[in-house]
């Protein structure tokens, strides 16, 4: 009877042993249905920076949710694995992933305080937590994280797993992983970590908040020393290591900054690749974008930018600065029910560019990213004013036309076709008003006047200047009326630096571009720049409008660029001013280097007056003191002559072979049998001829007797 008894109860508990164990497999199987596969913790990439970097591999600004940049394990000091495995996990090498010993210890010292805050989690654990899994304490989750972690163990080395630990784990502020840990609260990578500020950062690893040095620096510091009697328990680090270290105060420093300048140059790459890879994946693909700007460039434009606009506002004291914006309405013209904001500061935007390449290494927007992300040099076409007239004067010589032709400054009537009677004569004015009778093209474009530029236009034809436009890259609407010769198309200032580009490239057409080339976090290459260039303006017409611009720094209303700030290498540019002193432009290049610059304020309110504001005194000493430092960089050399063109010694005033007595004279350029035959008439015996660009300005207001003696 009494072993019938005894069978009964062995069989009764191995039935209930059976089932139970059918129950907790049944349980285990259908907790682990769902989970990820063990590979998903390497799969599954950690959210890392995108790093925007310039032509020489500096850093410009990085744009991350999570800031993390992935090491090696060979590359994490070993002071500070030493210090994450004695505070979270000192059984790490020996455990399977589960650590009993480390549960009971936790137990023991849960039941003497009567709570349930001391943990057993290893880093295992902590690991599939962190990727895969919420932190709410339930017995489903712990379960859960159980077995994956079993998972983890059996799919991953121990130096694997600890890899892929210290590159994912958060250390508060931001920062995931080691190495943007110590970039952000010990500013040095983490291979230049000291013992002290490894144990400071291993510490946060516990309670990030809490711990974080800058917030909680005696709680920090306390954690610090926990950290530190861990590593002398654990035998990583000695007695006196221990003592000296523990009496050491934070070794807390502000993070490496990145560079603040190029705000609006990083918006305009963040806008671009996030067309490619999308805005939202920008933030975690962890990709290294190799721009073209020149960060030494980008600095100088932005100082000297900002500090010509203060010298402006400080001359003419605007009123928009002191709040009082909305009196300047009905002085503008503007409707009452729109208000200006006030202060309105005086803006300006730069752009520089490699002719041969298209390359931007410079690009200001405005004076203040963080109070306007408005990107004025690529987002806001205004009136080109006069700089737009080159197109004019290419449009002509690629006609036939020579720069020693004769122009007409008189006053004129252009009829409008088909425009309303109050619209149907439109009469150009000279900026002073004034009159010079014939003058050359070189003349015109060099001196800037409205009247012979309107009467080319209408003589060359609008839409072959506008397709020229077009060839030339400009993608602004433009009207097809004949006050383009004043420059009332809109276009921005990225375009007609591009196009201004065109000349100083022989002719040819090289896009702008900023992004060189894109890496991914495996240092794959996804993306690299792929020039495309054609011709389209002859070499010989390019240069020629090239050598007429050059007669604008070195004697037009671009002069000021030599004689009052200095820059006297070889260049060719123009200056613009639009009506009532809204839009001051300057686009000048050299053979190297083409540079933009425009200044105006958000609306259209004035400048300044004609002392200070048009294109030769509020953007060209923009342009100027830029270009100096540009060329002391990159160097300077002259414009290439094409082969084929024919130098001849001209008078500026008639056009023909200069003579001993003409005042002014010029090494003029022509094509084979186009250039004059006939030596200058017009200053024979003239008893005391000027000797400057102001002395022939006067004498060609009284030159109507030219009408007779044209030859």
């Amino acid at each position: 009877m009494y072993t019938d008894s005894v069978k009964y109860f062995a069989i009764s508990l191995l039935l209930a042993s059976l089932v139970l164990a059918a129950i907790l497999c049944g349980l285990l199987l259908a907790l682990g249905q769902n989970l990820p596969s063990p590979q998903g913790v390497r799969d599954v990439e950690p959210s890392v920076p995108t790093r925007i970097l310039d032509r020489n591999g500096r850093l410009i600004d990085e744009l991350y949710v999570e800031d993390r940049v992935p090491l090696r394990l060979s590359q994490v000091p070993e002071y500070f694995i030493q210090a994450v495995m004695a505070v979270e996990d000192r059984r790490f090498y020996q455990h399977w992933g589960i650590d009993p010993l480390g549960i009971l210890r936790a137990a023991k010292a849960d039941l003497l305080k009567g709570s349930t805050s001391q943990g057993a989690s290893t880093i295992t654990m902590q690991l599939a937590r962190n990727i895969f899994l919420h932190h709410r304490r339930t017995w489903n989750r712990k379960m859960r994280e159980a077995i994956l972690t079993l998972r983890i163990e059996k799919a991953f080395s121990k130096d694997e797993i600890l890899e892929l630990y210290v590159n994912k784990i958060y250390f508060g502020q931001g920062a995931y992983g080691v190495e943007s840990a110590a970039r952000r609260f010990c500013g040095v990578g983490a291979s230049e970590l000291t013992l002290n500020q490894c144990a400071m950062i291993a510490g946060l690893i516990g309670n990030p908040a809490a711990f974080s040095p800058r917030r909680h620096p005696e709680t920090s510091r306390w954690r610090r020393n926990v950290v530190l009697r861990a590593m002398l328990n654990t035998g990583s680090i000695d007695e006196a290591t221990y003592h000296r270290e523990r009496e050491a105060p934070l070794a807390l420093k502000n993070p490496t900054p990145t560079h603040t300048s190029g705000a609006y140059f990083t918006e305009m790459i963040r806008r671009q690749i996030a067309q490619t890879y999308g805005a939202s994946e920008i933030y975690h693909a962890g990709l290294t974008v190799h721009t073209t700007l020149d960060l030494d460039l980008q600095d100088a434009a932005e100082e000297i930018l900002e500090s010509h606009l203060r010298l402006l506002e400080e001359t003419n004291d605007y009123p928009y600065l002191h709040g009082n914006a909305d009196s300047m309405l009905a002085q503008q013209g503007l409707p009452p029910e729109e208000t200006l904001p006030a202060p309105l500061r005086l803006q300006a935007a730069l752009v520089a560019q490699e002719p041969a390449t298209g390359a931007i290494v410079a690009l200001i927007g405005g004076r203040d990213f963080a109070e306007s992300q408005w990107n004025r040099a690529v987002q806001a076409p205004r009136q080109s004013a006069s700089a737009f007239k080159p197109f004019i004067y290419a449009t002509a010589i690629r006609q036939g036309y020579r720069t020693t032709d004769i122009l007409l400054d008189t006053p004129v009537e252009f009829e409008i076709p088909g425009a309303p009677p109050e619209e149907a004569i439109w009469k150009p004015t000279n900026f002073k008003e004034t009159y010079h009778g014939p003058v050359t093209l070189r003349y015109a474009l060099m001196r800037s006047i409205n009247v012979p530029t309107a009467r080319l236009l209408a003589a060359v034809g609008i839409k072959p200047v506008i397709q020229l436009a077009r060839e030339m890259g400009v993608r602004s609407s433009l009207p097809q009326v004949l006050s383009l010769a004043t420059g009332t198309g809109e276009i921005t200032l990225l375009e007609l630096t591009n196009a201004y580009a065109i000349l100083a490239n022989h002719g040819i057409r090289v896009d702008s571009y900023a992004i060189d080339r894109v890496i991914n976090r495996h240092g794959g290459l996804t993306e690299r720049h792929n020039p495309h260039s054609r011709q389209v303006l002859d070499e010989q017409t390019s240069f020629i409008v090239t050598d007429m611009l050059r007669s604008v720094l070195d004697g037009g209303t671009g002069k000021t660029a030599r004689t009052s700030w200095g820059f006297h290498d070889q260049a060719a540019g123009k200056t613009g001013t639009y009506d009532d002193y809204t839009d001051a432009w300057f686009i000048g290049y050299t053979p190297n280097l083409a540079v933009g610059v425009w200044v105006g304020f958000d609306y259209k309110i004035p400048i300044g007056d004609k002392h200070s504001g048009t294109g030769a005194m509020a953007a060209l000493p923009i342009w100027a003191r830029f270009m100096k430092t540009a060329v002391a960089k990159t160097g300077s050399r002259e414009f290439e002559v094409p082969e084929g063109l024919i130098m001849a010694e001209t008078c500026i005033e008639s056009g023909l072979l200069a003579t001993p007595d003409c005042p002014i004279t010029v090494q003029d350029v022509f094509l084979p049998g186009t250039e004059p035959r006939e030596a200058c008439r017009l200053h024979r015996g003239d008893p005391e001829p000027g000797d400057s660009f102001e002395d022939l300005d006067r004498q060609l207001l009284h030159r109507d007797h030219w009408l007779r003696h044209m030859p």
